[in-house]
């Protein structure tokens, strides 16, 4: 019988265990080099025909015409923003299936006890899309003129007037409820399902003020169907370029925007993410996108990098954390 040498067979124990544990790897790298060689999946948490949708079918057209691969938009619309972020929370890895959400994903993080996901562990963040400011609106028949008297009214009938919203823990309730936080009044939140139904209801008489999105105001102002007082922006808004911001009326702390941001499962290799983030940089710098970004009063801003985009999305979630618990808007 032939003498078999003790560290040549550990030897070839060793190189075949290598191979093995690499397998998984190599499939990894060799997907990535080839990627995208398939369409992909833009999950949209909301209804087609919204800002979001509109705006996410937009980028992916333009994205999709520099990568060579079309990419499909599906709305999976429930339960907020959950029920899409849940399947892409739980979608392969690979870069072909992701999500567009918007600040819900933040603010989500304390306005619900439990998550069927974990936001900050199970997502990559990807890159910002673009944010959007709104206006504080009131009724004509509110005897205020400016924000000044209209912070004076509230000051002085605690709780007696009341404001809509596109919905509980939208920004479009949220930012009022920062703003009663920081100017010491107080208001009752009404909460509807969508912007559309909040406003109807302000134009009909039944609620006293809102933020709406600068885009679905303007018309309405222009109408003198209700009174603008302010915008929620730093700058003002190219839409309503003669309002003015909260933050000339010295409230900057009462900023207030949403969101579009794009973001892949967890552990999506790091190259994928990073093509990702320099094709969204093409498409937001495309004349066609950002004319269609500002009919929807978005303001592009390409230059986050997917850690940047990060610790933006983390900071959102620990600026609106002590607004939602103080709201008691917190639910199961």
């Amino acid at each position: 019988m032939p003498h078999i040498d003790s560290t040549t067979v550990l030897g070839r124990r060793s190189l075949l265990g290598l191979l093995i544990s690499a397998g998984p790897m190599a499939s990894v790298l060799a997907q990535t080099a080839s990627y995208p060689n398939r369409s992909i999946r833009f999950i949209v948490p909301y209804a087609a025909g919204g800002a979001t949708d509109v705006l996410a079918r937009v980028t992916a057209d333009a994205m999709a015409k520099n990568i060579g691969q079309s990419i499909v938009i599906e709305n999976r619309a429930g339960a907020g923003v959950i029920l899409g972020s849940g399947l892409v929370a739980k979608a392969p890895p690979d870069g072909y299936t992701l999500l567009i959400t918007t600040s819900a994903h933040s603010i989500n993080q304390t306005l619900f006890r439990k998550l069927p996901y974990d936001s900050d562990k199970d997502f990559e963040p990807v890159a910002i899309l673009g944010k959007v400011s709104f206006v504080l609106l009131v009724q004509p028949s509110l005897e205020v003129t400016d924000l000044k008297s209209f912070i004076e009214l509230l000051r002085k009938n605690p709780g007696k007037y009341n404001f809509g919203s596109a919905g509980l823990g939208s920004p479009m309730h949220v930012g009022p409820e920062l703003f009663k936080n920081i100017t010491g009044t107080e208001a009752t939140h009404i909460p509807y399902k969508g912007e559309t139904a909040a406003l109807n209801d302000l134009l009909g008489g039944h609620t006293a003020f809102m933020y709406a999105s600068t885009a679905t105001a303007a018309p309405h102002i222009k109408a003198g169907a209700v009174r603008p007082l302010a915008v929620t922006s730093l700058r003002r808004s190219p839409l309503l370029p003669n309002v003015p911001t909260m933050a000339e009326l010295g409230f900057p702390a009462a900023e207030t925007y949403s969101w579009i941001v794009l973001m892949a499962p967890a552990s999506t290799s790091r190259d994928i993410v990073d093509l990702l983030n320099r094709e969204v940089g093409k498409a937001l710098s495309s004349n066609e996108v950002r004319t269609r970004m500002a009919e929807f009063g978005f303001d592009v801003d390409s230059r986050l990098s997917p850690a940047e985009t990060r610790e933006f999305i983390h900071a959102e979630a620990v600026k609106w954390a002590p607004i939602v618990k103080a709201s008691g808007a917190v639910t199961d």
